[in-house]
């Protein structure tokens, strides 16, 4: 039995430093800015809640993740952040598949988990070259849901697809997420 993996050294996923710090702002802005979906131009295939957010606001809270981030490489990493956004899931919202196209790097912030929350995955973009007799041959499957909990970052590659599966708990599902690109690398 073959099994292929999906490309984990596409992404990495680990607590964040000041995680108590980022779920407390999360759930101060959740209490003090309004949803507005109409800002977004993406997000028509799907049904999550989301709140617009500046970098500015966030650069010095996403910083210790970044850190941590660019020390798995061993290198001096220069990047732009680009103004990061709220997604709130309430029962039977759910994130179509998409990619993050134009940026290099994206990340999620995982503020809260439990029984029946949505899950994050990915989508490998050339299963549908596969036929089913072939992906039982080969123990394929097209989809990765890492093991993620609350107070988690991930970041992976703007190019894979993923999405986030139908909530299904009554608590609103909360995630911070924002995209970088690369700007130097020494």
């Amino acid at each position: 039995m073959i099994n292929i993996p999906f490309p984990s050294e596409f992404y990495t996923v680990f607590p964040a430093p000041n995680s108590d710090e980022l779920i407390s702002v999360v759930d101060e802005v959740c209490n003090t800015k309004q949803v507005d979906n109409d800002f977004f131009e993406w997000g028509k295939l799907c049904k999550v809640d989301r709140i617009p957010l500046l970098w500015q606001d966030f650069i010095d809270l996403y910083k210790p993740s970044i850190d941590v981030f660019c020390n798995q490489f061993s290198k001096d990493i220069k990047y732009t952040m680009y103004n990061p956004w709220l997604n709130l899931y309430k029962k039977g919202y759910y994130q179509e598949i998409h990619d993050h196209a134009g940026h290099d790097i994206s990340s999620v912030f995982f503020v809260n988990d439990g029984i029946d929350f949505g899950k994050f995955f990915f989508m490998d973009r050339h299963s549908c070259n596969f036929s089913d007799v072939y992906e039982d041959l080969i123990s394929y499957s097209n989809q990765l849901k890492p093991n993620i909990k609350k107070g988690d970052i991930i970041f992976f590659s703007s190019h894979l697809l993923h999405g986030v599966s139908s909530h299904e708990n009554d608590e609103i599902r909360k995630t911070l997420s924002v995209n970088f690109n690369l700007n130097k690398v020494n």
